[in-house]
């Protein structure tokens, strides 16, 4: 009798320790874009940045399930909290006043893209306003929207950054603001073999670190960010995250 109560109370510790670490261990909702490398539904670890984030996930015990969907409705399921967090997102002081952000997961260059067949000359400007006499090429809902248009600018507006690009290509417009790694990745796919009549401003249009973009209405949203970051911490110092970017041929 005795074996058999030892026996049963061994099972009832080994049950409640499961139930308890399943308890621990919970999926967590997060959406983003296609943006290759960063994060992309057809790259292998679904993009670079998605796979730091996939490692840190992995560190703290939890699930993350990603939602592919436009920008747009990412940051409307954000703000109605719905998801944990989407990405990769700057820091701005509009975005500070709404929503938590994770430490830096990755860094990020912006720079003009243009025809280098069409245009010889060095482009140089101090402000956005020196580029006047541009056609300027952009992507509806990006940060330089506000910018451009305090510039003065006149922009010819797209829904995605290929297309945007696409206009380049054509000669419709003479510069393209995107990410540098963004940019490059499209040309490469779409117009393989112009990759050498495409260049970039010297001059960044925007450089700095990338971020989750964190609800304050998920729930546990607090207590998920905390892990997350420490996470970050153990994947950054046991090398996990160099890994990655070398896998995906990004220098930081």
């Amino acid at each position: 009798m005795k074996a058999k109560s030892l026996l049963l109370t061994a099972a009832v510790v080994l049950v409640s320790t499961l139930v308890a670490h399943r308890a621990v261990a919970e999926t967590v909702e997060l959406a983003t874009g296609d943006w290759a490398p960063y994060t992309s539904p057809t790259l292998d670890g679904k993009g670079a940045f998605t796979e730091i984030v996939s490692a840190a996930f992995e560190k703290m015990g939890d699930k993350p399930n990603y939602s592919f969907v436009p920008w747009k409705r990412a940051e409307d399921q954000l703000e109605k909290g719905e998801v944990f967090a989407i990405f990769p997102y700057f820091i701005t002081d509009e975005r500070k006043a709404k929503y938590n952000f994770s430490s830096r997961v990755m860094y990020s260059t912006g720079r003009f893209f243009y025809l280098n067949t069409k245009i010889s000359e060095k482009i140089e400007f101090e402000n956005f306003s020196d580029l006047a006499k541009y056609k300027i090429g952009g992507t509806r809902g990006y940060w330089y929207e506000n910018p451009f248009k305090e510039a003065g600018l006149s922009v010819d507006y797209a829904t995605t950054d290929e297309q945007s690009l696409q206009k380049l290509q054509a000669g419709r417009v003479d510069l393209v603001p995107s990410e540098e790694l963004v940019g490059w990745e499209i040309i490469k796919r779409k117009f393989p073999n112009e990759v050498g009549s495409f260049s970039v401003v010297e001059k960044p249009t925007n450089q700095g670190d990338l971020h989750l973009m964190v609800s304050r209405k998920y729930p546990n949203s607090d207590a998920i960010l905390t892990k997350f970051n420490a996470a970050m911490t153990e994947i950054a110092e046991q090398g996990t995250i160099n890994k990655i970017l070398e896998k995906y041929g990004v220098k930081e």
